[in-house]
C-alpha cells in the first residue's frame, strides 16, 4: 500500500528512529537569544527573593522603616507586573516599549511613595527643617498648690504651639514666699566678687531667674516691687509694675471641721457661713467638742498671716496663739510653711478622716479633698478623701493669684518670652479656652457658681473678696505675729565625727557649711525676748554623748563660728543618746508656755555606737513637749536605716539637704522657728 502523502501544515519532521521533532530553524526564522531567558528568569528570581526578605522584614522592623518596606514591596511587585507586560518581539523588548516602563514605573512609583510617605516626610521636616529653637520660660510658683500649678504648665506645654514643633519649654518650680523675698531684695542676681560664700544665695538656695512669677497676693506683688526698687538689690532698672499683675484666680479662706463634728454634734448651728470672729469658733472647738485647730505658720505662709489678722483684729490673738500652739503639740505635728504640707501631714497622721480642725483655704481643701499627692513628699491616696467642711466667714479674706511678667535686662529672648508669658496667663486664668482656675480648684476672676475640681459640700454661692494689705501692714502684722508668738526654745546639735570633714562643692566640707546654716539660725533669735538657744557638737572621746559650745541662753556668744571650729573631731556617733539628752536639756531648759525643738544635723555615715534604740528615743519624746528636727546631708536619706525609725513619730520631722543647700535648709526652718523675717 502506497504511503499517504505528508500533510503540507504539519511542521515536524522525522528522526532517525522515526520519531518527531521539530523543524529545524528555516532561513528567515528568529531563535530566542538565551541570554534574554536567563536574564528574565534572573529578574524574576531575584524579586521573589527581594519580596520574601522584605516580608519577613516588615513585621521585624519598627515603624516608620515598616512602612518604607511596604512602599518597596508595591514598587517592586508593580515593576515586575508592568515587565511581564510588556510584549517581546523577535526574542526581545524593544527600546521604545522598555522606555515606556521605565516612564510608567517612575510615574506610579512617585505618586505611591508621595502618598505614603508623606506624613513621614512631613514630620521629619517639620523637626529638622521648619521648627526653630523653644523659647524657654521659667515659672516661680507658690509652695501652696504647686503641683497642681506645674501639672496645668505641662498640659500648656503639650497644647502650646502648631502640628509637632514645640514653640515653648515651660519649666516651672515652687519656694515659700520668704525665699522669694529674699531673691527679690538681692535683685535675683550672681553674688557680687568676694561675696561668694554669704549664707544665702538666690540662685543657688531658691532658683534661676524667673520669667513669670504667680503670687499669692497682690500684697506680694507690691512687696516684690518694693524689694526690688531698693537700691540694695543692685537692680537699676524696672523689673515689673505693680499693676500690671493680672488676676489668675482666687480662693477664700476657710475653717474645715471634721464632718462628725459639724453634722452630728452641731458645730457653729450647722450653718456653713457665719460672721462670728475667728477666735469665738477656735474656742468652741476646743471647749464644747474637744477638736484642736491647727494652722500654717504665720512668719512663712501667707494664709497664716491673714488667719492672724483675722485674730488681731478682735484683741485676741495672744490667747488664740496659746489655744493653737497647744493643739500643735497635742496632735505632734508642727507648724508648717505651707497649708498642703499642713494637710499632708494631717492625712499622714490622721486618715482619711481626721479628728482636727484646719485652718486653711478652699483651693487646698480641694487639693486634699481629691486624694492626689499634695507635693513631692505627700503620695496622693487611691480614694478621694472627706471628712473635712468648710466654714464660710466673711472676715477671714482671700488668696488672690496674680501672676507676673519679669522682665529682666539684657535678655535677647525677652519678646518672646513675653509673648508665651502672655499666652500662659490666659491659660491659667481660662481666658484661652484651655486650662481653667475651676480645674486648679481656684475660683475665677468672673465666676459665677462653677463646679470646682475637689469639691466637697463647698459653698460656691460665697463670695470671696480680694482683701490686700498695703506692703507696710504686711510688715505691721509680722511685727505683731513675732511679739504674740510664744517663747521657742531651740536646741542644735552638729555632728563633728570625720565624716563630716569631707569635702563638696567650692572645696567646702560639710561641717563649714553647717557651721554656715548655725550662725543663719542664730540671726533669727529674738523675735520673742524671751526665745532661747543651746549648741552642742557630737560625739566625743569618753563616755558623754555630746560637747557642750555654749549653754542655753537668749544671748548666744558672737564668735559661734571659731567656737565651731575649735571642736576637736571624733569617730562613731551617739546619735539616739544625744537626742535623749537634748530632750531632756529642752524640758529643763523650756518655758512652761513655751514650744520647744532640737535641731541635729549629721551626715549618717557612722554607726550608732550608743546602746540607746530608737524605741528608747520615741519614748522620750512621747514624754515631753519638744519636737525633734532631723537635718540629712551628703549621701543620708530620710527614708535610710539611720533615720527611718525616727521619723515613724510624728513629733520627727526629716528634711534633707544638698551639701550647698545647707544654709538655705537652716535658715528656712529657723524661720519657722523663731518667726523671723
Amino acid at each position: 500500500m502506497a504511503a499517504p502523502e505528508p500533510d503540507r501544515n504539519d511542521t515536524t519532521e522525522a528522526t532517525e528512529d522515526g520519531t518527531s521533532a521539530p523543524p529545524a530553524a528555516g532561513p528567515d526564522a528568529k531563535a530566542v537569544p538565551p541570554q534574554a531567558v536567563y536574564l528574565g528568569g534572573a529578574a524574576m528570581t531575584i524579586g521573589g527573593l527581594l519580596g520574601a526578605l522584605i516580608q519577613l522584614l516588615i513585621g521585624a522592623v519598627p515603624q516608620p522603616w515598616s512602612t518604607v518596606l511596604i512602599a518597596v514591596g508595591i514598587v517592586i511587585i508593580i515593576v515586575q507586573l508592568l515587565w511581564s507586560l510588556v510584549p517581546v518581539k523577535d526574542g526581545r523588548r524593544t527600546a521604545r516599549s522598555t522606555g515606556f516602563v521605565v516612564i510608567a514605573v517612575a510615574v506610579a512609583c512617585a505618586f505611591l511613595l508621595g502618598f505614603i510617605l508623606h506624613p513621614m516626610v512631613l514630620r521629619f521636616y517639620q523637626q529638622f527643617g521648619s521648627c526653630g529653637d523653644p523659647v524657654e520660660l521659667t515659672v516661680l510658683v507658690p509652695e501652696d498648690g504647686a503641683a497642681w500649678f506645674q501639672e496645668s504648665i505641662t498640659d500648656f506645654n503639650r497644647e502650646y504651639g502648631e502640628g509637632d514643633c514645640r514653640a515653648a519649654n515651660v519649666t516651672a518650680y515652687s519656694a515659700p514666699w520668704p525665699e522669694a523675698e529674699k531673691a527679690m531684695a538681692q535683685g535675683w542676681q550672681p553674688p557680687p566678687d568676694g561675696e561668694e560664700d554669704r549664707p544665702f544665695e538666690a540662685m543657688r538656695d531658691v532658683g534661676p531667674r524667673p520669667h513669670f512669677w504667680i503670687a499669692e497676693s497682690q500684697t506680694q506683688v507690691e512687696l516684690a516691687d518694693e524689694l526690688l526698687g531698693d537700691p540694695a538689690s543692685g537692680v537699676n532698672y524696672e523689673v515689673f509694675e505693680p499693676k500690671d499683675a493680672e488676676p489668675i484666680g482666687r480662693t477664700p479662706l476657710v475653717l474645715a471641721v471634721p464632718e462628725a463634728v459639724f453634722d452630728t454634734q452641731g458645730f457653729n448651728e450647722k450653718s456653713q457661713t457665719t460672721d462670728r470672729p475667728l477666735h469665738e469658733l477656735i474656742n468652741e472647738l476646743d471647749d464644747a467638742y474637744g477638736t484642736p485647730v491647727l494652722r500654717s505658720d504665720p512668719a512663712v505662709s501667707t494664709t497664716g498671716l491673714l488667719f492672724f489678722r483675722a485674730l488681731d483684729d478682735h484683741g485676741s490673738a495672744a490667747l488664740a496663739e496659746s489655744r493653737l500652739a497647744d493643739a500643735a503639740a497635742s496632735t505632734g505635728i508642727a507648724l508648717s510653711p505651707s497649708d498642703t504640707g499642713l494637710l499632708c501631714e494631717v492625712a499622714r497622721s490622721q486618715g482619711a478622716i481626721p479628728y482636727a480642725a484646719v485652718l486653711t483655704t478652699e483651693m487646698a481643701l480641694a487639693h486634699y479633698n481629691t486624694g492626689k499627692a499634695l507635693g513631692d513628699d505627700c503620695p496622693g491616696a487611691d480614694d478621694t478623701r472627706s471628712g473635712l467642711v468648710p466654714v464660710y466667714s466673711t472676715g477671714l479674706g482671700s488668696l488672690d493669684y496674680r501672676g507676673v511678667r519679669l522682665d529682666w535686662t539684657g535678655d535677647p529672648w525677652d519678646e518672646q518670652r513675653t509673648a508665651v508669658a502672655d499666652d500662659l496667663q490666659s491659660w491659667l486664668a481660662g481666658e484661652s479656652g484651655g486650662s481653667n482656675p475651676e480645674a486648679l480648684g481656684m475660683r475665677s476672676e468672673d465666676y459665677e457658681r462653677d463646679a470646682l475640681a475637689g469639691d466637697y459640700r463647698f459653698d460656691t454661692a460665697f463670695d470671696a473678696e480680694s482683701d490686700p494689705l498695703s506692703a507696710a501692714e504686711f510688715d505691721a502684722l509680722q511685727a505683731d505675729y513675732g511679739r504674740s508668738r510664744l517663747p521657742t526654745t531651740v536646741l542644735l546639735a552638729v555632728d563633728r565625727s570625720g565624716s563630716m570633714n569631707e569635702e563638696v562643692g567650692g572645696g567646702r566640707t560639710r561641717f563649714e557649711l553647717a557651721t554656715d546654716g548655725v550662725v543663719t539660725a542664730l540671726d533669727y533669735l529674738g523675735v520673742n525676748p524671751q526665745d532661747q538657744a543651746a549648741l552642742w557638737t557630737f560625739p566625743v572621746s569618753g563616755s558623754g554623748s555630746h560637747e557642750p559650745v555654749f549653754d542655753m541662753t537668749a544671748d548666744p556668744p558672737e564668735d559661734v563660728a571659731e567656737r565651731l571650729r575649735a571642736a576637736p573631731t571624733s569617730e562613731g556617733v551617739d546619735l539616739h543618746q544625744t537626742v535623749v539628752d537634748g530632750i531632756a536639756e529642752l524640758d529643763a531648759a523650756g518655758l512652761d508656755d513655751g514650744s520647744n525643738a532640737m535641731v541635729v544635723i549629721t551626715d549618717g555615715a557612722d554607726t550608732d555606737r550608743s546602746g540607746t534604740t530608737a524605741g528608747e528615743v520615741r519614748q522620750r519624746l512621747a514624754e515631753s513637749q519638744a519636737q525633734l528636727y532631723l537635718i540629712a546631708v551628703g549621701d543620708a536619706a530620710c527614708r535610710s536605716a539611720t533615720f527611718a525609725a525616727l521619723d515613724e513619730d510624728p513629733r520627727v520631722t526629716c528634711l534633707e539637704a544638698e551639701e550647698e543647700q545647707i544654709s538655705a535648709t537652716f535658715d528656712g526652718l529657723f524661720n519657722q522657728l523663731w518667726s523671723g523675717r
